[in-house]
């Protein structure tokens, strides 16, 4: 199995690459449970050996997917956020940030979900609920500053994640019912929804 301790070569890459995306496909095409090796690897147009080569088994392959679908939408997210300071201006930039993400790559991010959803760990915990407060550390620090600055309408913090979390998942989950679905809509009312939820009106 390659070294992940070495530098990976441009074919290492590609490959790589070429299997992910191979993954993807299957787990939108047949779900994660049905989602074999053998399977990947007919729609990569390779070995089940050759898999294995670079990830060592299913799980390792489809973890890989989720590690590289979020830590891209995080990415995306965080740089749309940057060009702005004011609390309420983040929220809505992290909104649309999220939001345009997600309509940008919509095959990736439906097999993440689907993965994270349907894959428990080794103590039979569902992946989804293995999240840390890390994992939401920009939108935390956002909805404090906002609620500091008294923008934001305050209460509890877990509770004021989760519901911004909650309401942007309104378009993956349509996303999850059709591929090809119109979330522009979804998204506008989303991000007007949010904003009403959380910004404290001026008088």
């Amino acid at each position: 199995m390659a070294s992940s301790e070495s530098p990976r070569t441009f074919t290492e890459t590609a490959r790589r690459a070429q299997l992910i995306a191979a993954a993807i496909t299957t787990v939108n095409e047949i779900g994660y449970h049905r989602a074999s090796l053998s399977e990947i690897a007919r729609r990569a147009g390779v070995a089940k050996s050759a898999i294995v080569y670079y990830f060592s088994s299913k799980e390792a392959l489809l973890l890989s997917v989720v590690e590289e679908v979020f830590t891209r939408l995080g990415d995306a997210v965080a740089q749309a956020v940057d060009a702005d300071a004011d609390p309420s201006a983040q929220l809505l930039a992290y909104a649309r940030g999220y939001l345009g993400y997600v309509d940008a790559h919509r095959a990736e991010v439906t097999a993440g979900i689907e993965i994270v959803v349907s894959h428990r760990t080794e103590d039979g915990t569902p992946l989804y609920l293995t999240v840390s407060e890390e994992d939401s550390q920009l939108l935390r620090g956002i909805l404090t500053a906002g609620m500091d600055a008294g923008a934001f309408r305050r209460m509890p913090l877990t509770v004021a994640v989760s519901l911004v979390e909650a309401l942007l998942d309104v378009c993956t989950t349509e996303l999850q019912r059709d591929l090809d679905a119109d979330i522009e809509p979804f998204a506008e009312e989303t991000v007007t929804t949010l904003l009403s939820a959380f910004v404290v009106a001026t008088r």
